[in-house]
């Protein structure tokens, strides 16, 4: 079965950063929610990720920045992991994992399934909309996890 993780990362990241739970290790997280799958990262340029950036790729993540015209803002990540969300399930994509909770990408989600993708959403569930929770086959709570478990260790 072809598995593979799409993570709206400034989602990800700003949720993270309100809960005081960073920094994690991206790859402790995707083997938790889904393991052996293959790893996509959307999010807009932000100062100061180019190393966390380059690391994520380094270890096998695909990472799609997508640029605004004034270079920084998040416009254009949803559109793209719709796009991709759609594309991945017509490519044959078994078994999509979703991280986020933005209703905008309900329509992604419901073009997969009818292409034959199971689509596991995972967000922190006071950020989860209904909407994209009604929308796909199955739902994970982010707050549940080990995140003391999921930090990031730097190497000694």
């Amino acid at each position: 079965m072809r598995k593979v993780l799409m993570v709206d990362g400034g989602n990800l990241y700003f949720s993270l950063r309100e809960r005081g739970l960073l920094p994690v290790s991206m790859e402790a997280v995707a083997e938790r929610i889904a393991p052996g799958g293959r790893k996509r990262f959307y999010t807009a340029p932000f100062r100061g990720h180019g190393k966390f950036l380059t690391a994520l790729e380094k270890s096998g993540w695909t990472v799609r920045i997508l640029r605004t015209r004034k270079g920084f803002g998040e416009e254009g990540v949803d559109v793209a992991l719709a796009v991709d969300m759609v594309l991945q399930a017509a490519a044959g994509t078994k078994e999509i994992v979703l991280v986020s909770g933005d209703a905008d990408l309900v329509p992604a989600v419901e073009a997969a399934r009818a292409l034959g993708a199971k689509v596991t959403v995972w967000a922190f569930q006071g950020e989860l909309s209904p909407d994209l929770a009604r929308a796909v086959d199955e739902v994970g709570l982010l707050d549940g996890l080990p995140w003391k478990e999921l930090a990031y260790k730097k190497a000694v």
